[in-house]
This record gives structure tokens, sequence and C-alpha cells, in this order.
């Protein structure tokens, strides 16, 4: 950094939410220099408990407090939506919401900026969504306090591959802030090389310096040292969420939980543990174990391995804490990494956190993945075994492969460090922050901030 800078962060989600929109804030945070005061603005402990459409569970060690932390209460129904979740119906508030449940914390958060800005003022203004209320939160802001004002996408907005809506009438209207964002911002950041290239394909406006690309990644320092793995067992880990048929339902369950609206064809019964069991089913080696560390898997996943031969070899052990999550991994023989397909279209720009963390363990990573960002990735590291989606054979061939490797203790794939090590917090976070200070060198508009 040249100079001081006052930074505005904010940012709905922080510790002790968990997640992936967590996570990179917290090592944005953790790699600011000390030339950077950073102020958050974020959401109470009491909001995450009510409406945690995440379902991660809170972690109270995590909880942070410091003098430039400010919880702001998003005052969300917190009895509608109990009885929602006892329902199983909490989808059911994208009907009364646009774009979310977070409005009045949205003002909150403008009226807090302009009073801290009197205080001290700042130099720039970041925010991170979804939900996507932060980045509306930014973009007032940036017009109250006249800053240059960066936005950061962890997801695409109405471009998300896995997005529904209610009715084509509330996708229409996020558009319509979803083009205010990126027409107000001074730079929007998103998280693909692929997001980056679809605002770029739908946005016509959007001149291609004015959007960047910041991945997420891993932090070296927190993987244990690599341990022997036990002898005698090819040992296949999956960590993190699956898609669960359940969200999705018949038509008139998607009706009510405000998932009518589909602009984009995706098919995600890959996103599953269903192509692993079925080619484990194929190779019939009972020395080939797979270990699931996150929530329940998908219903289907569930149902396939209730009758499944293998079921023996599958252990299902919950949510784990981060640091027992990367112990697993550095121990594991191999990790596995499944998505939705984009149907209809030649790539795939998703991306999931585990992805980063399954490099920065330099494990061989099983992905039945179709071509997109998260296969680029993976084959450029040269940790990828990479199969296409519904090919059972390869996807055998494969774990084949990894076992024959494991009994002949030779290594099974050949990382590239340099490939790597561009996805470590360190490096995305220097990235980040030279984003910050190029829109903090913009001059500012006059505006009243009282």
């Amino acid at each position: 950094m040249s100079r001081p800078l006052r930074l505005l962060l904010i940012s709905y989600y922080y510790p002790p939410a968990g997640g992936p929109g967590v996570r990179r804030v917290e090592m944005l945070l953790r790699h600011l220099p000390p030339e950077v005061d950073a102020t958050v603005l974020t959401a109470t402990v009491e909001d995450y408990q009510a409406y945690s459409p995440l379902r991660t569970p809170l972690d109270e060690r995590r909880l942070q407090a410091a003098p430039g932390l400010h919880r702001l209460r998003s005052s969300v129904p917190e009895g509608l939506f109990r009885v929602l979740v006892s329902c199983r119906l909490l989808g059911a508030a994208r009907w009364m919401f646009v774009p979310d449940v977070a409005g009045k914390w949205r003002r909150r958060v403008v009226e807090t900026a302009a009073r801290l800005h009197r205080q001290n003022p700042f130099d720039v203004i970041f925010s991170t969504a979804p939900p996507f209320s932060a980045a509306l939160a930014g973009r007032d802001c940036a017009r109250r306090l006249g800053l240059p004002w960066v936005s950061d996408l962890r997801d695409l907005w109405t471009g998300y591959l896995l997005g529904s809506w209610p009715t084509r009438f509330h996708y229409r209207r996020e558009q319509v802030l979803e083009r205010s964002i990126l027409k107000e911002a001074a730079t929007t950041v998103m998280v693909t090389p692929g997001s980056r290239e679809w605002m770029l394909r739908q946005h016509p406006f959007l001149a291609p310096e004015r959007i960047a690309c910041v991945t997420n990644g891993y932090l070296a320092s927190e993987f244990p040292p690599a341990a022997l793995p036990a002898t005698g067992a090819l040992v296949v880990v999956h960590t993190g969420s699956l898609f669960d048929a359940r969200d999705a339902g018949g038509p008139l369950r998607r009706f009510a939980r405000g998932r009518s609206f589909r602009p984009r064809q995706v098919d995600t019964a890959t996103h599953s543990l269903v192509p692993l069991l079925a080619a484990l089913e194929q190779l019939q080696d009972p020395r080939v174990k797979l270990r699931h560390l996150g929530p329940p898997p998908d219903s289907g996943s569930l149902a396939r391995l209730a009758s499944s031969p293998v079921q023996g070899q599958v252990r299902l052990l919950g949510y784990r804490p981060h640091a027992e999550t990367l112990a697993e991994l550095v121990q594991a023989d191999a990790a596995y990494l499944c998505l939705a397909n984009a149907l209809d279209e030649p790539r795939n720009e998703l991306v999931p956190q585990k992805t980063y963390e399954y490099l920065g363990a330099r494990c061989p990573v099983l992905a039945p993945i179709q071509e997109g960002d998260a296969r680029d990735f993976l084959e450029q590291a040269g940790t990828g075994c990479c199969t296409p989606p519904y090919d059972t054979a390869a996807l055998t061939e494969a774990l084949r492969a990894l076992l024959r490797a494991k009994l002949e203790g030779r290594p099974a794939v050949s990382p590239r460090e340099d490939c790597i090590r561009r996805f470590e917090w360190s490096q995305l976070a220097g990235k980040l922050l030279g984003v910050l200070d190029q829109a903090a060198s913009r001059p500012s508009v006059n505006v009243c901030v009282g």
C-alpha cells in the first residue's frame, strides 16, 4: 500500500456464522497490511440463528469482537421463520422479500456508515454478497457517502446456475437491481473466470476493466503435517454439502418454496454421491473406503446407499470442525468432487470452496464433472482424476488406478506447485487489495452525509 487506507467492509455473514462467504471475509481481514484500517458492518448472531439458509451450524468459538466490528440487527420475523422451518418451507420467504430478508439491515448499514464516516472518513467501500442486500447496502453507502465502492459477488446473481425464483416477475425485479449494482460499482469482483465471462456476455455495458476475478483459496498454515494413510486401503474423502432433491420436489412444492422459475437448465443428479457409489459397486473391492464429512448426503445418495452392497465401505461422519476436516484430507488417498451439470452449455463456472482445500492438500481428486473452471483448476494443478459426469466405467477405472498406485507405493498424481500456490489466501488477498487500492485512488463525488 502506498498510503493508509480506511476501509468500510459490509458483509451480512461473519463469525460465528460459517460457509465460504465468511471464510472469504476472514482471510481478507487476516491478510490486510497494517496500513489498512478496516471497519466491518455485519448482522448479529441472533439473525444467523433466526434465518440460516446456509444450513451450517454456528461455531461460538469463532465469535469475534473487535473495535472495528459493528453488529446490526436485521429484525427478521423470527416467528414466521420458525413456522416455515417446521413445515420445511423456509424458501417461501422468497415470495415476500426481494431480494432477501436483509432489507432492514441494509438501511441500518447505511445510517451507521454515514455516522461513522462523519467521525472518521472512509476511503473505499467493499461489500460482499450474497445475501444481495449486502451489495445494495454497498451501493446505497456509495451514493450517500460519495465514495468509490467495490462489489464482491461470490455467486452470480440472476445468472447463478442453481438459482430459482418464485416467478418470472421476481426474477426480472432482481435483474433490475443487479444492473444497478454493476453500473454503479467502481469494480465488480467475481470468484471464477467463468462467472466473470458470464457477466461480460450478459451485460454488454460492462467494460472488461471494471470486472475482476479473485477466486477463493486455502490457507497453507492450517493444514496439519501429512500423516501416513491407512495401509491396505484406499481412503476417499468428500467434504461439504451435496444437492438434496428435496430442495426441488414437485411443481407444487417448488411453487410453495418460491422456486418455480429457473432461468438456466441444470441437472442436479450429478451433485451427489451416487456416481461414486455406482463406481464402487462396479469395482467390487472392499479395500476402497469412502468417508463423508458434512451435512447428511442428498436423499438420492441415501436411498442408493441403503440397498448398496458397498454400504459397509461408507462412513457418514456429519459436521466436523474445519481443522478436523483438513486433517482428514491430508491423510486421505483421494478426495471426491461432484457438481451439478449445466445443461445445453459447454462449460460450468461453479467452483465450490472445497475445491481449493483439495488443491491445498495436494491429494488426487476424483471428479466426474463437465468441462469448466473446476476441471481446469484441477487439471492445471496436476491433481485431477477427471471423468465425464455419467461415465461410471471411467470413474471405476480411475479408482482402480488410484488403488494400484497405493498398493505399489507410488504417487498417483504429480502436483504442480506453481499452479497450486496461486490459490493461497495471501496471494489472493493481495490481489483483492490491489483492486481496493485502485478504486480508492479514483476521485470521489460530493454528496451530503448528514
